[in-house]
């Protein structure tokens, strides 16, 4: 089996010929130790979403500039956003080690800025974006996957892009019908990624929701998550696709509603040490939901014996080749991430 051929079969429950290693494209170092663990079975990982977005009253502009924050100088970009209704803006800050960024400033900082971005999402105009998957796939070949990913639900965007965890928490007790109102705008807009998504050739499709029960609860993952879960699922019925959710969190107290979800893999599932739930925990508690785990991050620093001695635990704990693959979906140390995958590589090829 190639890389693409082997993430299929685990994730529809078939048996592959070995337990899948992947990771996210940004991720890695392209080069000849990149090249060497393809061959040795890592499969890259390429997200894409199944939408191109235009305008036709809004428009978008970013400046980027240096800023001393205590004892360093932040690269920082203020990015605002003009409506006919009024302006939000939003302060990050640059990641030059891996190209991203970390929000410092949310979009909504008073009640007047729900307006504003709900007049975003009505403005917009969604457009397929087969073009760029066809080509991904074409360019990728049997090395890996091309997946769809579509946008964080509607309440985890609010929560992660627009708002920040206290304004969140704040406006959701004396603000709901604002929250909600705003929900219910993006709910409505989703539907079309929905079904832009069902129409790829990607045959998986991903929710970044980035899921961790310490932020989200019981409450509002299964009033807010679950619905657009269900809705995502009915979009790709007799398609053959799969959804897959992005929970890379702990998850323990979202033990029941998970297995109660409509959705096909836990994607990015974080056990034990980094997350609080094991593998066979998890096995045990979502027989019916494969398995897309994110290995434990801070083994990845660890000595090669021990990174080995952590992939067999967490293969012995699967149980079965069907519905488990080891991922890596978040920052591994530049120095480390050859090395590492090196030694998970190893270890899965030790096992069979």
């Amino acid at each position: 089996m190639d890389s693409r051929e082997r993430i299929l079969a685990a994730m529809a429950w078939e048996e592959p010929d070995r337990v899948p290693l992947t990771i996210y494209d940004w991720m890695i170092p392209r080069g000849t130790e990149e090249r060497e663990l393809r061959r040795l079975g890592l499969g890259i990982i390429t997200r894409l979403p199944a939408h191109r977005l235009e305008h036709r009253q809004v428009h978008f502009s970013s400046v980027e500039y240096w800023e001393e924050r205590g004892d360093q100088i932040a690269h920082l970009r203020r990015n605002t956003i003009h409506t006919p209704v009024g302006e939000v803006w939003q302060v990050a800050q640059l990641d030059a080690a891996y190209g991203s960024s970390w929000i410092l400033e949310h979009y909504i900082k008073a009640p007047a800025d729900y307006a504003v971005m709900d007049y975003v999402y009505r403005d917009a105009i969604c457009h397929d974006n087969l073009a760029a998957i066809h080509q991904a796939q074409e360019m990728l070949g049997g090395d890996g996957l091309v997946i769809v990913r579509v946008a964080k639900g509607p309440i985890q965007e609010m929560l992660y892009q627009m708002m920040g965890m206290e304004r969140f928490a704040i406006d959701l007790y004396e603000r709901r019908d604002l929250v909600d109102g705003l929900y219910a705008t993006m709910v409505e807009r989703y539907d079309e990624l929905y079904a832009l998504a069902a129409e790829t050739p990607a045959e998986i499709l991903q929710s970044a929701d980035n899921i961790t029960s310490d932020v989200v609860g019981v409450e509002r993952f299964r009033r807010y998550c679950m619905p657009c879960y269900e809705r995502h699922m009915a979009s790709i019925r007799d398609t053959g696709k799969r959804l897959a959710v992005h929970m890379d969190g702990r998850l323990r107290s979202l033990r029941e509603p998970i297995a109660e979800a409509a959705l096909d893999i836990v994607e990015a599932f974080t056990p034990t040490p980094v997350g609080d739930v094991s593998v066979a925990e998890a096995r045990s508690w979502w027989p019916q939901k494969a398995l897309w785990l994110n290995f434990p991050s801070s083994t990845h620093v660890a000595p090669d014996d021990e990174i080995k001695a952590q992939t067999r635990l967490l293969i012995e704990q699967a149980e079965t080749k069907r519905g488990f693959a080891i991922g890596v979906t978040e920052d591994v140390p530049l120095a480390h991430v050859h090395r590492s995958l090196g030694a998970i590589a190893s270890a899965i090829d030790a096992m069979g």
